[in-house]
C-alpha cells in the first residue's frame, strides 16, 4: 500500500533499502497521515476512537467500504496479491536460506549483524543529500 501513499519513488526507496525515516518525514512524503509525539500518542489515538464512536456505525461502514472500493479500482487487490507472492519467493531466496542457516548456527542476533553491517544507521533523509561516514552512518552536512 505504501505506492498509494507515498508513491513509486519512496516505495521502491524504502522497500528495496530498508532504510527508515522519522515520523515526521513520513508524514511529508505521505506515507502516514500524521506524527505526534510518544507521550501523546495514546490521547491522540483515544480521541480518534472517541471521534468515530459518535458516527452511526452503518454510515462508518458504508463509507469504509467507498474508500476500499477505491483503492480496488486502483488495482490495490492485484498489488497486495504480488505482494504476497513476492514475499512466498522471497522465504525462498538464496539469501534467505543464507540467512536462517547463520540464525541457526549463531543467532539471529549474528544473523541481523551480518545482513546489515554495510548500511550503517539504516537511515534515509527526505530532504537534502545524504552524507555518511565510513561505517555508512548519516552524518550532517
Amino acid at each position: 500500500m505504501w505506492v498509494y501513499h507515498c508513491g513509486p519513488q519512496w516505495a521502491k526507496r524504502l522497500v528495496l533499502t530498508g532504510d527508515t525515516i522519522t515520523g515526521a518525514e513520513a508524514v511529508e512524503i505521505g506515507l502516514v497521515m500524521k506524527s505526534v509525539p510518544a507521550d501523546l500518542l495514546e490521547a491522540e489515538v483515544e480521541g480518534l476512537a472517541d471521534r468515530l464512536a459518535m458516527i452511526d456505525s452503518d454510515l462508518l461502514t458504508a463509507n469504509k467500504r467507498i474508500v476500499n472500493l477505491g483503492l480496488e479500482l486502483m488495482g490495490a487487490r492485484t498489488l497486495q496479491r504480488l505482494a504476497a507472492e513476492n514475499d512466498a519467493r522471497a522465504h525462498l531466496a538464496p539469501g534467505t536460506r543464507s540467512f536462517r542457516k547463520v540464525a541457526r548456527a549463531d543467532g539471529l542476533k549474528a544473523a541481523l549483524a551480518g545482513r546489515d553491517e554495510g548500511f550503517g544507521d539504516g537511515r534515509a533523509r527526505v530532504r537534502g543529500p545524504e552524507v555518511r561516514d565510513d561505517k555508512g552512518n548519516l552524518v550532517d552536512p
